[in-house]
């Protein structure tokens, strides 16, 4: 009976711990978190729709924030990407690890950058999470609703082995599509920052590239949000995301896990660039 009584009072306890949680909290404290990092390290392994397939990607950065520096390779091509602001004409640089055998320098929003991935590498950085949640408690606020009906916090869970808040962000509007009058000449990115929605979804729906013109008065099909439903997974100890999938009106659109983050690598002097001894240029 004593034994009873025991476990009764840790469940009880364990429910109440969890309903006890604040989400908007945990998520400040993830912002301030990515908010203080400039210079990290990670792998990034994606699963990302496209048509009606997936495609899973592992892909190793070193990346600075400010200014802007990227290395990008892919674990399975082989595939490496430096980018870096002022540097190249603000063209990657790019070892393809096979055909045409040669370095290239391509526009970081070129077809054939981007053909298998829903972002550009701008945006693989811990810093585009807080970009994403910019735009969707801007959305709240314009429906006049309070920041934390974005936010629930579900479970405290284990996720290759490290302690995660699970917390789930819907939007303040039903996810569909509707039609949209573009009303200034603009690009596919700023336009889905502009609307907060995918710009995948976005590209896909109108058949747009990046670097495309988007004339104004052109009339496309949107989202209304950005995701029908995100589901986060934020470290316990480092409040760092460790990973997030993203669902709209067909299920599983993206997922990315963030491993193996250092928030404090060791950059050598010759990091970002083609002399660096880590890279194959």
């Amino acid at each position: 009976m004593r034994l009873s009584c025991l476990f009764l009072a840790f469940f009880i306890g364990s429910i109440l711990q969890t309903s006890a949680q604040d989400p908007v909290q945990i998520i400040d404290k993830m912002r301030a978190a990515i908010s203080k990092i400039n210079q990290s390290s990670f792998e990034l392994h994606s699963k990302e729709r496209f048509g009606e397939e997936y495609l899973s990607k592992k892909m190793k950065f070193r990346m600075q924030e400010r200014p802007k520096k990227v290395y990008m390779k892919d674990m399975d091509k082989g595939v490496e990407l430096l980018y870096v602001d002022g540097w190249n004409k603000n063209k990657g640089y790019i070892n393809p690890a096979g055909f045409p055998w040669i370095n290239v320098s391509l526009s970081v929003y070129d077809s054939r950058v981007v053909e298998e991935n829903h972002h550009t590498v701008f945006d693989a950085g811990l810093g585009f999470v807080n970009t994403l949640l910019n735009g969707f408690e801007g959305t709240v606020k314009k429906a006049g609703k309070d920041r934390k009906s974005l936010y629930t916090y579900k479970e405290v869970v284990r996720y290759n082995g490290r302690s995660c808040h699970k917390l789930y962000i819907t939007p303040p509007v039903d996810f569909k599509y509707r039609t949209y009058t573009v009303k200034e000449d603009i690009k596919l990115i700023p336009l889905s920052r502009k609307i907060v929605a995918s710009e995948f979804l976005i590209k896909e729906k109108n058949n747009l590239s990046y670097t495309r013109t988007i004339r104004k008065g052109t009339q496309l099909n949107v989202p209304t949000a950005y995701a029908k439903k995100v589901i986060v997974y934020i470290d316990t100890k480092t409040y760092l995301p460790v990973v997030q999938m993203l669902y709209d009106d067909k299920g599983l659109l993206e997922k990315y896990e963030y491993k193996n983050i250092s928030t404090y690598p060791k950059f050598g002097s010759q990091e970002f660039t083609t002399d660096c001894e880590h890279y194959g240029f």
